[in-house]
């Protein structure tokens, strides 16, 4: 459900061996940047190469923006601080990340962050750019520039530079090398995994249910009901959208753990433990907010 960066020779470029790029950058977008390296002379040509955190903050707000999506109101924002750091968030849930999104190492989650309180989280559910700027409020840091498309800034004031995305500036691909959701979310979690090898991760697994069948499926009509609130204007919406979310999340739990007990390779079974835990943190994360949100 949902979207998910390149050397700036192609669009949407993978590795010699067929993996993800680094940052995925379109043709155009190349072009112009490679023009303005051309046109800058001496130290100020070193620093708007590719290490210049606002270039590297527009093509992963580019890469973030460009797969695919058919989930109604998702997009993610992304922004750049003075001092270089990129923070990333997107209208849907806390801490969601669409299946196969990788984030880079060095980009932040605005709602995934555990220093932040959860009540203050939860205050920016389905508002990204209240995101990006409630995480640099925490921090105590200023925002260089927040990376949007003219749609998503609509009847938004970031408080500081807009970078708005053209069509030509979205890469084919979005594929990103880096940390993927559970990483990114429970990295202590996702390295314990890691470490596990094949033949015991069944140990990882609550005793399998007698019942052989699978759970039943209703995850369509879940998921539309996360998707529900989105439609609406209401500023109070991420109440329902994220109590639509824990209902989506419990499922799809327990569709992964059956999948863990009845894969019959490793990696398979390593993916599906993987889902798991993922959605159960996801789950547990929006529970504890939903309940901090009633208690006030």
């Amino acid at each position: 459900m949902g979207p998910g960066v390149a050397p700036a020779s192609a669009a949407g470029a993978t590795s010699a061996v067929g993996a993800p790029a680094p940052v995925p950058v379109s043709a155009r977008r190349a072009e112009r940047d490679a023009a303005v390296v051309a046109a800058t002379a001496g130290a100020l040509r070193r620093q708007t190469t590719s290490g210049d955190p606002l270039q590297l903050a527009r093509r992963i707000g580019a890469a973030l923006n460009a797969e695919p999506n058919i989930d109604f109101g998702f997009f993610w924002v992304t922004a750049v601080t003075i001092e270089g750091q990129i923070v990333v968030a997107n209208s849907y849930g806390l801490a969601y990340i669409p299946e196969g999104v990788n984030l880079p190492e060095q980009v932040r989650m605005a709602s995934a962050d555990e220093s932040i309180p959860v009540g203050d989280r939860t205050k920016w559910a389905t508002y990204p750019i209240l995101a990006v700027q409630g995480w640099a409020q925490h921090h105590n840091v200023r925002l260089r520039a927040v990376v949007a498309t003219e749609d998503q800034f609509k009847n938004f004031d970031p408080g500081t530079a807009k970078i708005t995305l053209q069509s030509e500036d979205i890469p084919d691909s979005g594929k990103m090398q880096g940390r993927n959701r559970l990483e990114v979310i429970a990295p202590g979690v996702a390295s314990h995994l890691a470490g596990v090898k094949d033949n015991a991760l069944a140990e990882l697994l609550p005793p399998a249910p007698s019942d052989t069948n699978p759970p039943d499926d209703d995850t369509s009509k879940l998921w539309f009901e996360v998707m529900k609130p989105m439609m609406s204007t209401n500023p109070d919406r991420g109440v329902a959208h994220l109590e639509a979310f824990v209902n989506y999340a419990e499922q799809v739990q327990e569709q992964a753990l059956y999948r863990a007990h009845t894969a019959a390779e490793a990696p398979a079974q390593r993916t599906a433990i993987a889902d798991w835990v993922y959605w159960q943190h996801l789950g547990v994360l929006i529970s504890d907010a939903l309940a901090g949100s009633a208690a006030k």
